[in-house]
């Protein structure tokens, strides 16, 4: 009778799905924690008889099972998050990690290690990952049309302008085609906004 309904992120119950918090600890030291139990109702599953009775071969029986649930666990040390919150929270962890496991593999070289040497390769994915990570940072920085864009696309469209740096006087020019103009004057302008999360 403690089962809340779990909401979206709209605030409207998701129907079948419902959560329970309860405080947890483990070990006899442990630090207390807080559990959060999602429980999922799992409706239309089919059951197969597969003994067939031999009066009857042509058809087996089936049963719906009805009233099962699926439980899963989420340890948390948000208090402050409603329960549907942190399973929200939870389920957004490994949100497009996928994707970026193929950018990562597919545009920066990490498909393949060069050698049978553990540490080479160690440090060999090492600099794709820092590639990766630079570019990410500077996709950041980009107008929002780059924003889930791969590095073809960037190299493509912003990194292959054709552009001339000139320096006259005390002034650093940048010649380029005209219709590249407000592109570049907009990441310009997000550089020298930038402020690196740095203390």
């Amino acid at each position: 009778n403690q089962w809340q309904p779990l909401v979206d992120k709209k605030g409207k119950a998701i129907d079948g799905q419902a959560t329970f918090r309860m405080r947890h600890f483990m070990g006899n030291n442990g630090k207390v924690f807080d559990l959060v139990v999602q429980r999922s109702s799992v409706t239309g599953q089919v059951e197969l008889d597969l003994e067939l009775d031999s009066n009857n071969s042509t058809q087996a029986p089936e049963q719906i099972t009805s009233g099962q649930y699926i439980y899963r666990s989420i340890a948390t040390n948000l208090e402050t998050l409603s329960d549907s919150k942190v399973i929200h929270f939870y389920n957004q962890r490994g949100e497009d990690s996928e994707n970026r496991i193929k950018e990562l593999k597919n545009d920066f070289g990490a498909r393949q290690m060069p050698c049978g040497d553990f540490n080479a390769n160690a440090l060999y994915f090492d600099i794709c990952s820092l590639s990766y990570n630079l570019f990410a940072l500077m996709r950041q920085i980009l107008p929002l049309e780059f924003a889930n864009k791969r590095a073809k696309y960037v190299r493509n469209r912003f990194y292959a302008i054709a552009a001339k740096v000139l320096q006259h006087g005390r002034q650093v020019i940048v010649k380029c085609q005209a219709q590249y103009y407000d592109l570049l004057t907009q990441v310009l302008n997000n550089i020298k906004a930038f402020k690196p999360l740095l203390s």
